[in-house]
């Protein structure tokens, strides 16, 4: 049996830390990143790649969370799609219950899991789709500054991949730039772990014709 992971580069490192648990994959697929701030144009590419390797494969893993996009995706893709039930990156990495407790304590979070705070300033400007605004003579930074005026902390989510000392710094970056506390907690793989194992029980049934697609 075969599965292809089509994922987000946010997600890479976690992504591939999982592959040696999964033999079955044959295919690995890095999107780009920000898509997630278009959620009809980040279905639309994910549902093109999925059938450009439906025909290969008994089942397509997704390296997302929902990202208002993957439950919208549509039924004929000729092959089972699996995805982490969790609304985004972040609570793929920290489990929504997690995700929702931190939002509790402060709503006023700014999350940087691994991936995030590589790219540093440039995903911010990405994700608050400000990248606009320096074409105009506007300064981005200081509209970023505006839009975060009310958010208190950065949480950097360390799941242990990746080199630590570098992500560190750049989650320091952003905190600093935005004169955020910077906060650290643990994020673990265990929902996309759950999620890999869900896409090799669908493939193996596809697979022994225990499933029809």
């Amino acid at each position: 049996m075969s599965i292809a992971v089509i994922c987000c580069k946010v997600l890479e490192r976690e992504v591939r830390a999982l592959l040696p648990e999964a033999p079955e994959v044959v295919h690995l697929e890095v999107m780009e990143w920000g898509l997630h701030t278009r959620p009809d144009i980040l279905r639309d590419a994910v549902a093109e790649r999925v059938r450009a390797v439906a025909a290969q494969v008994d089942a397509v893993l997704l390296g997302y969370g929902r990202c208002q996009a993957m439950d919208r995706l549509p039924p004929d893709l000729g092959v089972p799609v699996i995805f982490p039930p969790a609304e985004d990156c972040i609570g793929v990495l920290l489990g929504q219950d997690r995700y929702a407790a931190e939002l509790q304590r402060e709503a006023g979070t700014w999350f940087m899991p691994p991936g995030w705070a590589d790219m540093g300033m440039d995903f911010i400007f990405q994700e608050l789709q400000i990248t606009r605004f320096a074409e105009r003579g506007i300064d981005p930074m200081q509209v970023a500054k505006r839009m975060l005026a009310d958010y208190k902390r950065a949480l950097f989510i360390d799941t242990g991949l990746g080199e630590r000392d570098h992500l560190m710094q750049k989650a320091r970056d952003v905190a600093g730039a935005f004169d955020l506390q910077l906060e650290t907690t643990t994020g673990s793989l265990a929902t996309l772990r759950a999620a890999f194992r869900l896409a090799q029980d669908e493939a193996k049934n596809v697979r022994y014709g225990c499933r029809r697609v």
